[in-house]
């Protein structure tokens, strides 16, 4: 079987101006003393991986990185220069209301040609309710800044099923966003954590009903106007999907660095800290899982089946030395006769309605 080179780079940066209600990621609220002492703790993580070749795709998330104050925004930039050379695609997450013109230069200084704005829903009321401290004229604000600095990559993040969204809200949030422009539209599915407000007022995820009701809304209407439907909640332009996220949903390795990130290098799975103390002391106390080659092979097939790429025959015999074909024909026969899954020459490939009962599939 053939050893990978990782090629992929994630980096967290958990502070925030304020917390959402029904957001679950590792976070905190922004302090300038915490901030300052986090990012020499990140430059020695990253510096422990003792990275000597050159990366494909870089991605900074949180949290809310362009949270940062300028000057630690660049140094931030800074720690991650001697990553960031050559690579095909570095993104970086933004809230609307803290993506200002010099961060944006700074980001458009230092290489950065991708971004990702959190914009959740595109109706003022549904914002306020939700906790988001931005309206949508500063949506269209920092895109129109974003275009006006060089930036022609940008991904607009929706949040499908948030309380009191009708279908009709929903099709005018898409039809927002499409005026906006942008080269990619993430769609997610409402899930509430006990450990959020949206968990602690016991608010209710929408229905399996109504959650496939609003991705084929979703999904009628973008691919009418050009987007092509890569991955179940993403949607592109031709040859602007995610290659980052590409590394996760292709299971290949990458590199995670920060509070609470999560890295996937040789046989190890592995979720640092979501300690600030501990981390900010250099005490990355990590939780790490030996992947066996049968866990490998359930990852592969299930995160693969989430592309319309699917499961390619020659990276699965290459990775694991065996014909998919073979192994799984006798599943394969009923799902390809119930019109879930497709074979090609190349490849299992899942129909939209196979994407949106993924879970029966992997089964």
């Amino acid at each position: 079987m053939t050893s990978y080179k990782v090629e992929s780079l994630y980096v967290h940066i958990p502070f925030c101006e304020h917390l959402c209600d029904y957001c679950d990621f590792t976070k905190l609220q922004y302090f300038h003393s915490f901030a300052e002492a986090y990012l020499p703790a990140l430059k020695n993580e990253l510096d422990s991986f003792r990275i000597n070749h050159e990366l494909k795709t870089i991605y900074v998330g949180g949290g809310t990185p362009t949270s940062l104050e300028d000057n630690l925004f660049e140094v931030l930039l800074s720690i991650i220069d001697k990553y960031s050379k050559r690579v095909k695609e570095y993104t970086f997450e933004c809230n609307p209301e803290s993506l200002s013109e010099s961060k944006l230069l700074l980001m458009k200084k230092h290489g950065v040609n991708r971004l990702s704005i959190g914009v959740e829903s595109t109706n003022d009321d549904i914002l306020k309710a939700i906790n988001r401290h931005h309206t949508f004229e500063d949506v269209k604000t920092a895109v129109k800044k974003a275009k006006e600095c060089g930036f022609n990559n940008i991904n607009i993040d929706l949040i499908l099923g948030l309380p009191n969204v009708t279908k009709d809200l929903l099709v005018k949030d898409i039809e927002n966003v499409l005026n906006l422009d942008v080269q990619h539209i993430s769609c997610y599915s409402l899930t509430v954590h006990e450990n959020t407000v949206f968990g602690i007022k016991h608010i209710e995820e929408p229905t399996d009903d109504l959650s496939r009701e609003l991705y084929d809304t979703t999904n009628e209407i973008l691919e009418s106007k050009g987007f092509e439907h890569y991955e179940i909640s993403n949607w592109s332009k031709p040859g602007y999907e995610s290659k980052h996220n590409l590394t996760y949903w292709k299971d290949k390795q990458y590199y995670g660095a920060g509070l609470g990130a999560s890295g996937f290098v040789g046989k190890i799975r592995y979720t640092n800290t979501k300690s600030i103390s501990e981390y900010i002391k250099f005490k990355n106390v990590r939780e790490e899982e030996i992947v066996s080659r049968e866990e490998d092979e359930e990852y592969f097939i299930m995160l693969n089946l989430r592309t319309k790429y699917g499961i390619n025959f020659a990276e699965f015999k290459d990775r694991f030395g065996i014909d998919f074909l073979d192994k799984y024909s006798v599943p394969l026969q009923k799902l390809l006769s119930s019109g879930l899954l497709v074979k090609t020459n190349d490849a299992i490939i899942p129909t939209y309605n196979g994407m949106m009962i993924l879970d029966q599939i992997v089964l």
